[in-house]
């Protein structure tokens, strides 16, 4: 695609969306935001007033590779990994900053838990006690992006279709 026609196209999806709007028949058929009024959120059918103006392209478009990693230890004496740090996942659905939510959670309850019985935060006992409940919820994820992922890149002819 051309500087020019990618351009074209984001002006087209800034004035018209990109899709059909969410419907429902629940609804006789009307659009599901309808029930909004003025002030409280835009109509999903209206364009900008003034559209951002996009001059040209600053970049080249740019592919990153795709990459899977997992540490083998989260937990150590006053050092623990979270998110990114201890799992790089395919980008997929977003899933992987999920993962991270996950983690922060059990983190910060294992640690308020641990302070309320009067433990050091930094007591590597403690820290793998949220190394222990993450990691096996974190690579169930991670395989089962992998197999999303790889079963979405295989090149076998007639079943890229499906």
């Amino acid at each position: 695609m051309s500087e020019d026609d990618f351009l074209k196209a984001v002006y087209h999806a800034l004035d018209y969306g990109c899709g059909p709007h969410p419907m429902s028949s629940l609804l006789g058929n009307t659009d599901v935001f309808s029930w909004l009024n003025g002030n409280m959120a835009i109509s999903t059918r209206e364009c900008f007033e003034v559209r951002p103006k996009a001059v040209k392209l600053v970049s080249e478009r740019m592919v990153f590779p795709l990459s899977l990693m997992h540490a083998n230890d989260y937990a150590a004496r006053r050092v623990v990994l979270i998110g990114d740090a201890a799992h790089t996942v395919h980008p997929l659905a977003g899933q992987g900053v999920n993962m991270g939510f996950g983690d922060a959670s059990v983190l910060s309850r294992i640690i308020a838990e641990g302070v309320a019985v009067g433990m050091d935060i930094g007591e590597v006992s403690m820290l793998k006690k949220y190394e222990a409940e993450r990691k096996v919820a974190n690579i169930t994820m991670i395989a089962v992006l992998d197999g999303f992922q790889k079963a979405y890149s295989l090149d076998f002819g007639p079943l890229n279709i499906l």
